[in-house]
């Protein structure tokens, strides 16, 4: 393997896309469900307006970091399984993630962008589109979730309980996107259970993951039939 730092810095952009992440989705505060009123939805976004948009720029930063902590990842997977599809599901599997988040970034200021004077029932159809993509992320997600839990228990470049711990968040991503079926109640697309607990569990895979990848102490690299220990 060739000694370099890139590692440590995908594993820097997972903390930062963690960040950001965080910061958008709880930015603006407690968001409406799609199941309230035109009114309470309407109204919150006029009150939360430039959280709204400050949210969505930091969402839309962290879609390509989210990019370069995967790519980092991949490459270290492959390095130890060349012959093994699992490092280009990571890297296609991210990049359609951070292209969904980047999109539902772009729905969501433009949800709150021009709110006074418009249309209240048009606000109403943004904010729920914004609502389906956000839990439409969960599918999308689920691909280098699952692919990044498999690598890290075949490879064993990172304890085996970071490989069960990602492939639980790609499970529960999974089962999230199904919020797209409730029009209300605790399964309603958008709300805390199917959207917010996805991400949190998302986040602390790729904070540990990230840790790792910042000190650049994997347990060994695996040349032919050498091994081969990583400095």
């Amino acid at each position: 393997m060739t000694e370099r730092h890139e590692l440590r810095w995908g594993g820097v952009a997972g903390l930062a896309f963690v960040v950001l992440a965080l910061l958008g989705r709880f930015l603006p505060g407690n968001l409406p469900t799609v199941d309230e009123s035109e009114g309470s939805i309407t109204a919150f976004l006029n009150d939360a307006r430039t959280s709204m948009l400050v949210g969505s720029l930091m969402w839309a930063a962290a879609a390509g970091l989210i990019i370069w902590f995967a790519a980092a990842f991949a490459e270290a997977i492959r390095e130890r399984e060349e012959r093994s599809d699992v490092h280009l599901a990571i890297l296609a599997g991210s990049v359609l993630v951070g292209g969904a988040i980047f999109v539902t970034a772009g729905l969501s200021a433009a949800t709150a962008y021009s709110i006074e004077g418009r249309d209240a029932a048009l606000t109403v159809l943004l904010f729920e589109l914004t609502a389906v993509m956000t839990t439409m992320i969960g599918f999308a997600a689920a691909l280098p979730l699952a692919a990044a839990g498999i690598g890290v228990l075949r490879t064993r470049m990172m304890p085996n309980w970071l490989g069960w711990l990602a492939l639980l968040a790609a499970v529960v991503s999974f089962a999230g996107a199904f919020g797209v079926f409730a029009t209300d109640g605790v399964f309603v697309a958008g709300g805390t259970l199917m959207t917010t607990v996805p991400l949190l569990l998302s986040a602390v895979w790729i904070v540990c993951a990230g840790g790792y990848m910042i000190r650049e102490h994997l347990p060994e690299v695996t040349a032919g039939e050498s091994i081969v220990p990583q400095t």
